[in-house]
């Protein structure tokens, strides 16, 4: 099991991976998403919560705890994140099977499903 040090540090790698990717990458996504979105990301076997925001294509700093209000919310086992986040695991195939669980409205959903 990672530790969350590790979530932590995977979490804000994948932060500033996204700060640093090119505008075509990050307009995409800002105009997929054009609404500011708060992101909720669990653990739950470290029972440990995270958040940030996403808007204009990047991602504010990492918060730790729950929001007040989420709009997509992201449940994944620690190991299973640093895979994720390593390139290790992808992102389609993990929640096709059921590792990752993703709620979110049927909007956000479809709009994030054109990115892939």
């Amino acid at each position: 099991m990672a530790t969350r040090q590790q979530v932590e540090a995977k979490l804000r790698e994948l932060i500033r991976r996204l700060a640093s990717a090119n505008g075509e990458v990050r307009g995409s996504l800002s105009e997929a998403l054009p609404e500011t979105r708060v992101i909720e990301v669990t653990v739950p076997d470290l029972d440990a919560s995270y958040w940030t925001e996403l808007a204009g294509g990047g991602m504010s700093s990492l918060r730790r705890g729950v929001p007040d209000d989420a709009d997509i919310r992201v449940r994944v086992s620690s190991d299973h994140l640093v895979e994720l986040v390593d390139g290790r695991k992808s992102l389609f195939s993990s929640f096709a099977g059921g590792q990752i669980k993703i709620e979110a409205s049927f909007s956000d959903l479809m709009r994030l499903r054109k990115l892939a």
